[in-house]
């Protein structure tokens, strides 16, 4: 109806042409209808011809979009063969269009993906509905690329439509994050790192994986903050209870050394705990994030240090002999009781002394601090005249020593009276020198004398007496 009124509106607007009067009404009906139908045919005709055009640009406008659209596009039968595809899948796949019509996509795809592949074509035929996989497409000389398949069925259902996106881009990034995750749970594992996130309206917290190791739990715990305070060691469980609503009232890192009891196999363990406080945007506080730290090896480091360091101070005040430490220029660090015995100064006076106070200027001349020959690592042994704080003098004899540190230490016994006792000696042994000598001197006299009585005997004609 809408064209034959546009054709009788068309018929009405051009010059009417003068007919026979002869004519019936009838006649001049047909010839109208005749006019009117010519006009509807012509129109028609045009409408053909821009529906054409149309339908061409069409045409071209989708197959430029099919062969040059930036996925890859499939079409395949039940069989997995090739029956039309675009330019950029036969890149994908590396060969020529042409080559590939009627080869099976399934010889382009890796072994270990072929099975996904399958599965996907068998589910989008027997199905009729929409899938997708994941492949990976090898090609000789080139990288693997992983491809994302998402095929449904033609209307004739004997053909199913694929578009592939190349997502290697994308599966580079999720295997780096996999193998950052990889990494940062093998570094928390070696180094007993455990991480948790506590929801402090609903008092849940969730631990990571080696959390859990550590506390020697699994997902199936009971996630709560009781749950979490039953595993802390009884001993502690109001200090870290009082710590946790104390960061979590004033605002505050939540940083803590505590012990707590594996739930496993009901050991002790040392924990170090160092969370932040989430806020939304009124300042409230939403969650406790965080990080736990073994750290039962550290501490009992620490206290065999201490142990050692005990027993090291112990031998020291038990020693015989005055210690000194110092550090590179002479200034004392340590010292022992004996040491202030021996100089008459106190602990804390020697302490604000340096090794060269304790000697004359005539005794440091003769036989100055030699700190680098100790450097070299050798033990230097020498023998000097210290002065105590009253003035009086003892004879020591020093024996020093740089530690690794770059401190020294020395080790000084009062030889006063061992060296009277050889001076002693010395002159003992120099008077029974003198005496041996005077003895011999007279027993060689006596021999010669005899020997003289014994000649002038026998001058005589006498007996001889020796």
């Amino acid at each position: 109806m809408v064209l034959r009124q546009k054709a009788e509106e068309e018929l009405a607007g051009r010059i009417n042409q003068t007919e026979p009067g002869y004519l019936n009404t009838d006649i001049h009906q047909l010839i109208h209808e005749l006019q009117v139908h010519q006009v509807e045919l012509t129109m028609q005709n045009d409408e053909l011809s821009k529906a054409n055009e149309g339908s061409e640009f069409a045409r071209k406008q989708y197959a430029d979009l099919y062969d040059f659209a930036p996925s890859g596009y499939f079409t395949l039968n039940s069989e997995g063969e090739i029956l039309q595809l675009n330019l950029c899948a036969s890149k994908m796949v590396g060969k020529e269009r042409a080559l590939l019509v009627h080869n099976r996509l399934g010889f382009f795809i890796s072994d270990d993906t072929k099975s996904y592949f399958n599965n996907f074509l068998q589910n989008t035929f027997k199905y009729n509905c929409a899938e997708y996989c994941e492949v990976t497409f090898l090609v000789k000389g080139r990288d693997p690329m992983y491809v994302q398949l998402n095929g449904s069925l033609a209307e004739d259902e004997s053909r199913c439509l694929i578009t592939a996106v190349n997502i290697t881009e994308r599966k580079k990034a999720e295997m780096a994050i996999i193998e950052s995750e990889r990494f940062l749970k093998e570094t928390q594992l070696i180094g007993r790192l455990g991480s948790f996130s506590i929801d402090i309206a609903k008092g849940i917290w969730v631990g990571s994986e080696v959390l859990n190791l550590i506390f020697g739990v699994d997902d199936h715990y009971d996630k709560t903050l009781a749950g979490w305070m039953s595993i802390v060691h009884p001993d502690w469980r109001i200090i870290v209870r009082d710590a946790f609503y104390e960061s979590v009232g004033f605002q505050t890192k939540f940083d803590l050394e505590y012990k707590i009891v594996r739930q496993d196999d009901l050991t002790e363990r040392w924990m170090h705990v160092l969370g932040r406080i989430e806020l939304d945007e009124v300042n409230t506080p939403l969650s406790v994030k965080g990080t736990i730290l073994d750290i039962t090896e550290q501490k009992l480091a620490k206290e065999a240090i201490r142990i050692s360091e005990e027993k090291y101070r112990m031998l020291l005040e038990l020693a015989s002999d005055a210690f000194f430490q110092g550090d590179r220029n002479g200034n004392f660090i340590t010292v022992n009781t004996i040491a202030t015995e021996y100089t008459g100064y106190n602990r804390e006076e020697l302490l604000r002394m340096n090794m060269k106070d304790l000697f004359s200027e005539h005794t440091l001349q003769v036989s100055p601090l030699r700190y680098s020959k100790a450097q070299s690592g050798e033990i230097i042994l020498v023998e000097r005249e210290l002065i105590r704080k009253d003035g009086t003098t003892i004879l020591v004899e020093m024996k020093s020593k740089m530690m690794p540190d770059g401190t020294y230490q020395s080790f000084f016994r009062d030889i006063t009276e061992k060296k009277r006792v050889e001076n002693a000696l010395k002159q003992k042994l120099h008077e029974m020198e003198i005496y041996y000598e005077l003895a011999v001197t007279r027993e060689r006299k006596m021999i010669t004398l005899k020997s003289e009585v014994n000649q002038l005997l026998t001058r005589l004609g006498e007996n001889l007496k020796y």
